[in-house]
């Protein structure tokens, strides 16, 4: 064979190895756009690995504190495997989760990181291993373990670099994760927020809202129950006045003394008191649990106070599962523990709230605008110029804040959207740019659950909408456009013309004010440019 053909030959191969790679490319960006299901992504791609490098076992294991655990498996004796927590350091996955360093090893058990005692528990022949770090940034937060080599044979280079693409999509699928269950917690502490403050100004039955609120607390909480003590003065007894939970009606004839158990201390004190096992705490009543037939684990006590003075406490008790109540529930719990104080008071706290409340989903676009330093800063600049707008037509406070909250959340679909067409720095394909149109879509899918923000929903699904009907997701024409979204597509089209971007250098202002002229009839609407024009020339320096 002449050095002609060699080099021909040579020349395909690397040409199939990159229609491999862009194959397996396109399927794992396709598996990971939808983060929604977490579980079967990672079993999605688990799957796709194991086919791709043709093995016959594998599994993903994800760093929890000081261990690994098995979230997906696949192999003959992958149903032995699920939620198995392994030391972190211990075999050649808990090496590799622990020093970010990928093995590659074709004889395992001559491999000194090695520990046979998994494969000897569940009777499975190990020959050969592949694992890879899962990195988020630079932190290691699991790893991607490929065993035996079907037909016998050894890993190579090309099973390395394959799989490496694979782990890397894992690091982001999981990073894309963690900020999705952020925001979904964030989400739950807004609709109990929200829903609390509307009740404190729709109702005074007082003990019919503070069990709404209880039983909201407590499910939001994953809490078994929830109560309510309020301060007898005249016996100086705490007394329950909700009680919710299996228990709550035999609890509402209890009285604890001042000073006595959890309760009667955290009410002493004025602290909150989170006790994890109540068996090893001294200060826990156990008259309670004996007159109820209940059995209490762990409490979250938080004092219930009014200008400094303590009029009750509320708790939570015993976290479903084997965790324990965390620094996001004592904050959650302090927060509604203070609304609770005001609905016994009938008083005040609803500017608070409110400010709480933007300030918690302005957490969230900060979480998702972090990761592009070009839109960093670019909700609020579009938050302010629709106020602006707002005010400058003499809209009622309330339509005012209704359309700060749907600026704010204008662009909250795109957590959806992957890293890879987000963060793209060229033109995007046809293709990419279709996802990308999914956003407004993707943001009320988010946000339809807390009902007390189904009035912004409009503002968030039709931001992109043109007056002429070419704009998306339902090419809405003329009025048929919401106002809201009307107004906030003027801020948001400026702002990105006014913005760097990674194609292009930011347009002066001059200039895109000409654009929104021009565009005036087709994409705006005149009358808004308008006003905007004027805002501008006042405030905006």
């Amino acid at each position: 064979m002449n050095k002609k053909n060699i080099e021909l030959i040579k020349k395909e191969a690397e040409l199939k190895n990159l229609r491999l790679r862009l194959k397996v490319l396109e399927r794992v960006t396709e598996v990971t756009s939808n983060i929604e299901d977490y579980r079967k992504v990672l079993s999605q791609l688990l799957d796709l690995a194991v086919e791709i490098t043709s093995t016959e076992a594998g599994s993903i294991r994800l760093r929890e504190g000081d261990h690994i655990v098995i979230k997906v498996a696949e192999g003959p004796k992958a149903g032995f495997l699920k939620d198995l927590k392994l030391p972190l350091g211990k075999g050649i996955a808990g090496w590799v989760a622990k020093t970010g360093v990928p093995i590659l090893s074709n004889d395992a058990k001559q491999d000194e990181r090695w520990d046979s005692r998994i494969a000897e528990t569940i009777q499975y022949k190990t020959r050969n291993v592949l694992c890879l770090p899962i990195k988020s940034g630079t932190d290691v937060v699991g790893v991607l373990e490929l065993i035996n080599k079907r037909d016998g044979k050894d890993f190579v280079q090309d099973d390395l670099d394959i799989s490496l693409l694979f782990s890397s999509f894992l690091g982001k699928s999981i990073e894309n994760y963690q900020l999705l269950s952020e925001m979904n917690n964030r989400i739950e502490e807004l609709s109990i927020l929200t829903e609390t403050s509307t009740l404190i100004s729709s109702t005074l039955d007082l003990k019919e809202l503070l069990h709404i609120i209880m039983e909201k607390l407590k499910e939001v909480m994953h809490a078994e129950a929830s109560s309510i003590f309020q301060i007898d003065e005249e016996t100086n007894e705490l007394y329950f006045l909700v009680a919710t939970g299996e228990k709550g009606e035999e609890a509402k004839e209890i009285r604890v003394p001042w000073g006595k158990g959890i309760v009667g201390w955290t009410a002493e004190q004025g602290k909150t008191l989170n006790v994890s096992d109540v068996t090893k705490d001294k200060r826990f009543f156990r008259e309670v649990d004996k007159k109820t037939k209940w059995k209490t684990r762990s409490i979250l006590a938080v004092p219930l106070k009014i200008k400094g003075k303590v009029i009750g406490v509320a708790e939570v008790l015993n976290k479903i599962g084997d965790e324990h109540f965390d620094d996001r529930d004592e904050k959650l719990f302090e927060a509604i523990a203070k609304q609770a104080a005001v609905a016994i008071d009938n008083a005040r706290l609803y500017t608070d709230l409110s400010d709480l409340f933007k300030s918690s989903i302005r957490a969230v676009v900060n979480t998702v605008e972090a990761k592009d330093k070009y839109t960093r800063g670019h909700t609020e600049r579009v938050t302010e110029y629709s106020v602006m707008i707002a005010k400058q037509l003499n809209f009622p406070p309330a339509e005012v804040q209704r359309i700060e909250l749907s600026a704010l959340l204008h662009d909250v679909g795109k957590i959806g959207i992957p890293d890879k067409i987000l963060l793209k720095p060229g033109k995007l394909t046809k293709k990419e740019y279709e996802v990308v149109k999914e956003h407004p879509v993707r943001g009320v899918k988010i946000m339809q659950p807390i009902k007390q923000l189904r009035t912004v929903l409009d503002g968030i699904k039709y931001h992109h909408e043109w007056m002429n009907g070419n704009g998306y997701p339902e090419r809405l024409k003329g009025n048929k456009i919401p106002l809201v979204a009307r107004i906030i597509t003027i801020g948001d089209a400026y702002d990105a013309m006014t913005s760097d971007r990674p194609y292009r250098k930011a347009l002066s202002k001059k200039e895109a004010i000409r654009r929104l002229k021009k565009d005036s009839s087709t994409q705006f609407f005149p009358e808004l440019v308008e006003v905007f024009i004027k805002c501008q020339k006042k405030e905006i320096p």
